[in-house]
Order: structure tokens, then sequence, then C-alpha cells
């Protein structure tokens, strides 16, 4: 049985009020993947889209702080279930809503799935267009509980030029081709500083490793975001920068990925509805494929 039809068939967890589920993943930690996944949230509520995000980071959750919701708890609602928070039009889930800031969450393997599933299936979510989830770095445990038990629409991999970060992002791009998840595009974050006097764009990196990637793992490069001086302060006070700056740089390269996922989405639609009735086509193919 190849690696694609194992994840199909073992997905049984779904979520009737969700349309799309699009992961936004990195393979290390600090290249600004949960900046961008509330900025792309964001993006999508300005194009009128319901959004909500949740924060699967479980050992290092950011988006509590990013969202402003970091002091409150969850609420339940009828039926057992929580109700997500809202805020800047954006629903939210996170483990760090869960738990005291200053209290270490340390669990094995098996209670990070349980717990990781329940910000999923034991939320009362409104009816929404994308719901984006932040996930950890690298490609361990979360990746493939979520993977095995989500119907995940794609993934979008984020990465900054440095090389060693496109190394790592190389491998979360193969995780995803592996187990037949579309990923709709790499992202290339901190591409540039942006001085807060003049507003001159100075490299951070030596650049094109990343547009040689995307090419190389035939993914879309979907864009560069520069690094703005007023992101930490925007990070830290809960309030996505393109809120704050709308007319800035950042804002616009951010619509700009709002709209290329909203039609990378629309694609996979339309190519999942045309697989319809061919899926022992498709196991054949892959089974073939991969050698099984």
């Amino acid at each position: 049985m190849g690696l694609a039809q194992q994840t199909e068939e073992a997905a049984g967890v779904t979520l009737p009020n969700v349309r799309d589920i699009v992961l936004v993943a990195s393979g290390k930690g600090g290249v600004g993947k949960s900046t961008v996944t509330v900025n792309l949230a964001a993006a999508l509520r300005n194009r009128g889209l319901k959004v909500g995000v949740v924060d699967a980071d479980v050992y290092g959750p950011s988006l509590g702080l990013m969202l402003g919701t970091v002091d409150q708890f969850l609420v339940p609602a009828e039926g057992g279930k929580v109700v997500p928070f809202m805020t800047h039009g954006i629903h939210s889930m996170s483990i760090a809503n869960t738990t005291p800031a200053e209290s270490p969450i340390v669990w094995k393997g098996s209670l990070v799935a349980q717990g990781l599933l329940q910000l999923f299936v034991d939320v009362a979510w409104p009816d929404l267009d994308v719901l984006l989830v932040d996930m950890p770095p690298g490609t361990g445990d979360v990746h493939l509980t979520l993977l095995e038990q989500l119907d995940v629409s794609g993934a979008i991999v984020v990465t900054t030029p440095q090389r060693l970060a496109v190394a790592d992002a190389e491998r979360g791009i193969a995780m995803f081709h592996e187990l037949n998840i579309p990923v709709f595009g790499l992202i290339e974050n901190m591409d540039g500083y942006l001085c807060p006097c003049c507003g001159e764009r100075m490299e951070l990196f030596p650049g094109g490793a990343a547009k040689t990637l995307a090419k190389m793992k035939h993914v879309t490069h979907l864009g560069s975001l520069p690094l703005d001086s007023d992101g930490q302060a925007c990070a830290d006070g809960g309030v996505p920068l393109i809120d704050k700056k709308p007319e800035g740089e950042v804002a616009k390269a951010f619509a700009s990925l709002g709209e290329s996922l909203v039609k990378a989405l629309a694609r996979e639609r339309s190519a999942a509805a045309s697989r319809v009735g061919h899926e022992e086509e498709d196991a054949a193919f892959w089974n073939e494929l991969l050698g099984d």
C-alpha cells in the first residue's frame, strides 16, 4: 500500500463547518512562520473570507500572544465543546489558552496527539472558508498526526533566504509530497529589511536559494516578505502588522499571498472534483510510482 493511500484511509476527523484546512509549516524554527500565519489570516479576512487559525505548536505556542488572547481561557459551549476566540475578525484556538503562560507543557507523544486533535474536534467552529494551522517546525509526530487524521487541503512552507533554512524547508516539502499533500507554494520571509527612517530595503541574506528550491521541487514561489521594524511590536501587542500598516509594503505582499492562496484552493477543489469516481485508478498510479 502506498503512503498516499495509507494517509487517505487513516483520515477520520471531519470538521463540517470548515471548507479548507491549510497547514503553514517550516523546516526549522525562527523563520517567522507564526507571523506569516497571523498576517495571512488577516489578508484572507480582508478579502471577505471567514478565517480561523489553530496553534499546533504545542511546546512553543505563539498565536495567543500575537492575536491578543494570551490571558484568556476557553469558554464551554453547548454539547461540551468550547468557543474559539475572535479577535481582529479571526477565530483562533491555541494550547496557550488552556494553561497558564508560566506552566511548561511536558507531554509525551500520545498525549500531544490527543490534545492537539481536541483543538480541532472539541471546538464549536463557526462556518469558515479557511482554517490555517500554525505547525511546529520540522517533520515530526504532530505533522503525521494531523496529516493522518484531518482532511487537509494543502500546505504552505515558510523559509528565509538563508541556505540553512532553505535546506530544512526542502525536507518539509518532501514530507508533504511523500504523503500526497499539495504544497501550494513557498513563502520567503525576511527577504530584506525595511529601514524605518528612509524606507530603503537592505538585503539580510544572499538571495536566490528559495526560488531555486521552488523550481527544483516544482512548487510555486508565492512571494517574498521584507522584515518590517514594527513587526516585533505588533506581535507582542497582539495586532497583525498589516492591520497597523495597511498601506505598507508588507501588507501589499500579504494581499498578493492571500490572492494566490485563494486561487490555489480553487484549483485544488476543481482537481478533487475531477478525481471523484477515479479513486482506484489513482491508487494504482501511486502504488506503481512508489514501487508497491
